[in-house]
Order: C-alpha cells, then sequence, then structure tokens
C-alpha cells in the first residue's frame, strides 16, 4: 500500500515541476517580448533624433551657404565700385599736385654692325 503514496507524491511533483517550468519560461518570453519592443522603441527614437539633427544640420548649411552669398554680393559691389574708380580716367587734374610734362625725343635707330 505504501507504494502508491509514493507514486502520488512523485506524480504531484512532477506536475508541479510542468507548472513551474511553464511559468517560468512564460515569464522569460514575456521578458524577451517586452525588451524586443523596447529595443525597437529606442531605435525609432534615436533614428527620430538622428533625423532631427541631420535637418538642423542641412538647415544650418543652408543659412550659412546663405551669409557667404550675400558676403560676396558685397565684396563684388565693392570690387566693381573700385574697377570702375581705377578705370574711369581722372578728367580734372589735381590741384594739389602739380602736373609735370614729360617730353619725348625721336626713336632712336639701331645702329647697323659692321
Amino acid at each position: 500500500m505504501g507504494d502508491w503514496i509514493s507514486d502520488a507524491l512523485i506524480f504531484s511533483a512532477g506536475i508541479a515541476g510542468g507548472v513551474l517550468i511553464t511559468e517560468i519560461t512564460a515569464y522569460f518570453r514575456e521578458h524577451k517580448r517586452r525588451r524586443t519592443e523596447l529595443g525597437t522603441m529606442r531605435a525609432r527614437v534615436l533614428s527620430d533624433l538622428k533625423e532631427r539633427h541631420d535637418k538642423e544640420i542641412l538647415h544650418a548649411a543652408f543659412r550659412t551657404t546663405e551669409d557667404i552669398r550675400s558676403e560676396l554680393d558685397k565684396s563684388l559691389q565693392t570690387l566693381r565700385k573700385t574697377v570702375t574708380t581705377v578705370l574711369d580716367p581722372v578728367n580734372e587734374p589735381s590741384k594739389e599736385q602739380p602736373q609735370r610734362v614729360v617730353h619725348v625725343s625721336a626713336p632712336l635707330e639701331p645702329k647697323e654692325q659692321e
């Protein structure tokens, strides 16, 4: 008679072990699934941050390009004014400096070699 009690105890221990293993594996599966979801959310957040950062970099590059373009336009206007001033002849002589006249003699003929 004592055999059936030990068999029932072993059977009950097997059932309890199976239930315990099932609960533990379910817990680990749920934990892994949640960890995967968190990883996916982190990746999405990082992707959004990277995209926003790239947009900010592009915006700064465009702003810098416009600043450089405006500075180049200013420099071009200054250069045009300078070139116009330098290339236009002065019509009236300066009153402060006396005007010098340089007389040029007739060009010399090259001597023939004998």
